[in-house]
């Protein structure tokens, strides 16, 4: 695959784009994980006011805090107070929001007018919440110095704090452009008056309780942000681009080119480069599917995706129609700072027997369909397939074009199906390489007396790189909608959970036998047990009881490593006492003997929970189990390996090494050292 690493039009000098605003200038300046903890803070906010709101009707410090806010007096108070209210309530609200869309609409600034548009979705999701609470508003006047009329009954969170900190806000943001400084800062400063003003003034006013002005300042705070990040997210590019066609690319008018729906198409020295930059639409409808600028103008990665995907298909039809019907891709481009697939170019024009292009259509959609390709490109029923095959001087058709410009819901039923059980939904320029895999091998004797072994493996090696790139390509992005789809047909991992316990069961008993196997050969290799003692040791090892504990020592083992201190310590107890529960309840039931019942209860025994709160040893809490500490030696051996981990060499400066790892020529020997006994 040839690369085209920059491409310059020679014959037209480079137009300058439209400015960046400033306000997408300051945004980009906020990380991706600024943003997050930004929401994050303010999701938390208002998960706390949420609980405390269901939890009490109102407490003392509403009331305090109410009192003191209404004994605030100066001249012109009440009347700023009033305007403020005014100006954030439902009428002026609405009317300058309706004004600035209005503004926004005329000045075609699309990605303004989207995010006015989350206004509304943001007070629709409050009245929930305020649903959902159901809180009065103040109302006793022996206790308040005034209380509001004329307002509805539910009063948390505060609708004139989320309006004002939502539009206010986003007016702030918008006021960054603003050429004039003195303008420019007197509608900042006036916006953020709004905002700093609108919940004091609901409270000096009784409209709201405390509590109810600050959960609207957490909501429209996490509003404000998810906008703003999103704003961001969308990029300085989309910024003054047309609404649904491409924007224009700089190019010389007097050499060929073409336009399409989301690019710009240039013919150079018999190559063709298409150059993406799609207009607002299909950059939004692409964002809404995949939460992702538009792929194939913001990742080269998608590019080099779509070059191996149109070649794969090119490769299939010398297979299905004895030559190559796809224009072959040379490889992604970079064309003045943007994107673009290179091409060889291809002599034709347009289909001069439409019925006859048409029934070419149908069939290599059927090819398509059934090798697993996308056949959104080539479907017939599609209004711009004809616009994407050309006629050769030969009579045959050749298809230039296999990138969608718009993520689209048409598709077979087939299709559909295929998506949901991959969780490829949007579907968008999917191959399903499994599909084709199959189709491969069901082909592959024919394939191989046709084309030879040779071309075979090219084909699949072909099929191996365009697969590994449509992953990264997938990987880059977040789509939201793939991750649930996908989770939902496998059921959330739920079906699977018996069988991953199982399989981290047995590497937990493999882990466990691995590290107690290195404690008995250290004290065999210090002289501590005799070989004849050592295989004593492992035979006990192999009891049952001893085999029961195994597996959840090794799970132990696991969150040791894993997670740390309090995190591991959580997970240690919640395993062993679901385990201990499980037992019971099992028990109960009686699906369960008493024998069965009694080992569970020695294996996850209150002791071994306590031992599992402790951080550091809770690790090692099953070794305090009921059938380790009945083999008195093994025990010893066990724990002298523990403590040897303790820090600052305490295990052995305190003397209790010389205890603990002492030669058992002491111990009384018997049934205790040989195998586990009660506890």
């Amino acid at each position: 695959m040839t690369s085209v690493a920059r491409v310059r039009d020679a014959g037209h000098p480079r137009r300058d784009a439209t400015p960046v605003p400033s306000s997408h200038r300051i945004l980009s300046r906020v990380s991706h994980l600024g943003w997050r903890l930004l929401a994050a803070g303010f999701a938390a906010v208002l998960v706390v006011f949420v609980v405390d709101a269901l939890v009490r009707e109102r407490g003392g410090f509403d009331y305090a805090a109410l009192r003191s806010v209404q004994r605030m007096d100066a001249p012109g108070l009440e009347q700023l107070f009033r305007f403020a209210s005014a100006l954030t309530g439902s009428f002026w609200a609405v009317t300058l929001w309706a004004v600035l869309l209005g503004a926004l609409i005329a000045a075609r600034r699309w990605i303004d007018v989207t995010v006015m548009f989350a206004f509304p979705a943001t007070g629709a999701v409050n009245s929930v919440i305020r649903e959902l609470v159901g809180r009065s508003r103040p109302f006793d006047t022996t206790e308040l110095t005034r209380v509001a009329d004329a307002n509805d009954w539910v009063s948390f969170p505060s609708g004139h704090v989320v309006g004002a900190v939502l539009l206010w806000g986003f007016v702030f943001v918008l006021a960054r452009e603003l050429r004039w400084r003195p303008v420019r800062w007197a509608v900042k400063g006036f916006a953020v008056g709004v905002i700093v003003l609108s919940g004091p003034a609901r409270l000096w006013l009784g409209a709201h309780w405390v509590s109810d002005v600050a959960a609207g300042y957490a909501v429209g705070g996490l509003a404000l942000t998810l906008v703003l990040a999103w704003y961001r997210a969308m990029g300085p590019e989309a910024h003054g681009i047309p609404l649904v066609r491409a924007a224009a690319v700089p190019h010389d008018d007097a050499l060929p080119h073409a336009h399409a729906l989301t690019s710009t198409i240039l013919f150079r020295q018999g190559k063709v480069l298409k150059i993406y930059n799609p207009g607002y639409i299909p950059r939004l409808i692409y964002f809404a599917a995949f939460q992702a600028p538009f792929g194939y103008a913001a990742s080269r990665t998608a590019l080099e995706a779509a070059v191996l995907r149109r070649n794969l298909a090119g490769k299939l039809t010398e297979y299905w129609y004895g030559s190559n019907r796809v224009a072959y891709a040379l490889g992604p481009a970079e064309v003045d700072g943007r994107l673009a697939i290179v091409s060889r170019y291809t002599d034709g024009r347009e289909p001069t027997d439409h019925a006859r292009a048409h029934a070419f259509l149908a069939g290599l959609a059927d090819h398509f369909d059934e090798a697993g390709l996308p056949t959104w490109q080539v479907d017939p029923r599609q209004p711009r397939a004809l616009g994407n095959i050309l006629e050769t001087p030969s009579g045959e058709y050749t298809i230039i074009d296999l990138e969608s410009g718009l993520v689209s819901p048409l598709a077979s039923p087939r299709a559909w199906r295929r998506a949901f059980r991959r969780g490829l939904v949007p579907i968008y320029d999917d191959v399903y390489f499994d599909t084709t895999r199959a189709y491969l091998q069901r082909e592959s004797g024919v394939i191989r007396a046709a084309m030879g072994g040779a071309w075979l493996r090219e084909l699949e090696d072909l099929l191996d790189a365009a697969e590994a790139k449509v992953n990264a390509w997938h990987a880059s992005e977040p789509r939201i909608w793939s991750r649930l789809v996908r989770g939902a047909w496998c059921g959330f991992g739920i079906p699977s959970v018996p069988r991953r316990l199982r399989a981290r069961g047995e590497a937990g008993r493999e882990h466990a036998d691995i590290w107690i196997e290195h404690a008995i050969a250290a004290w065999e290799a210090d002289g501590r047990v005799s070989a004849d003692e050592g295989s004593a040791l492992r035979g006990q090892l192999l009891h049952p009881d001893v085999q029961a504990v195994l597996p959840h020592f090794g799970v132990h083992l696991a969150i040791g490593i894993a997670l740390r201190f309090p995190f591991g310590a959580i997970t240690r107890v919640t395993y062993t006492t679901t385990n201990l529960m499980v037992a019971c309840a099992r028990f109960g039931l009686r699906r369960t003997d008493r024998t069965a019942f009694h080992r569970s209860l020695r294996i996850h025994s209150p002791l071994v929970i306590m031992v599992a709160a402790l951080p550091g040893f809770g690790t090692f809490s099953y070794l305090a189990s009921g059938p380790v500490r009945s083999n008195r030696l093994l025990a010893r051996v066990i724990l002298d390996a523990v403590a040897l981990k303790l820090p600052w060499h305490v295990y052995r400066r305190s003397g209790l090494q010389r205890i603990i790892s002492r030669k058992p020529g002491s111990d009384v020997p018997g049934a205790t050292d040989a195998a586990p006994g009660p506890a």
